[in-house]
């Protein structure tokens, strides 16, 4: 079994090349409303509050702290089963089922934090689904 908490993002505003020569690389931090950010419910279509942040006013950088939107977790179940079959002396078989994913549960993987995108706030990737492997191995 693997828990993991979720990863934590920024929120961004993708800003214009010319932003270069002003001290940034084309990417400046969004402005934070006050609002929460965490939802109660989540959904792929909104996994936080996109209405805690806005776009800085021109000319100026915005205030929202690093990492303050919490990704999305993880949790997932993995199982191997082996079998061990003896013919005579030195022969035998082995057989090994491994899976991942084994309740083949969706697992979000990554969100948009860029808000002058059009995905801001939705889950823009997810982890492989249900994956099961079969080995067979002889002894000779």
């Amino acid at each position: 079994m693997q828990l993991a908490s979720g990863t934590p993002f920024t929120a961004r505003v993708l800003g214009d090349i010319r932003d270069v020569a002003s001290g940034t690389n084309g990417t400046l931090r969004a402005n934070d409303n006050g609002a929460a950010i965490e939802l109660s419910d989540p959904t792929t279509a909104q996994f936080f509050n996109t209405a805690a942040f806005s776009i800085p006013s021109a000319g100026t950088f915005g205030n929202a702290g690093r990492n303050t939107i919490i990704g999305p977790g993880t949790s997932v179940m993995n199982l191997g089963l082996t079998r061990n079959l003896a013919f005579g002396q030195t022969r035998g078989a082995s057989i090994q089922i491994l899976a991942n994913n084994v309740f083949n549960t969706v697992q979000f993987a990554s969100i948009d934090t860029i808000v002058n995108s059009p995905t801001f706030g939705q889950v823009t990737a997810v982890r492989p689904m249900r994956r099961v492997q079969l080995m067979l191995r002889f002894r000779i």
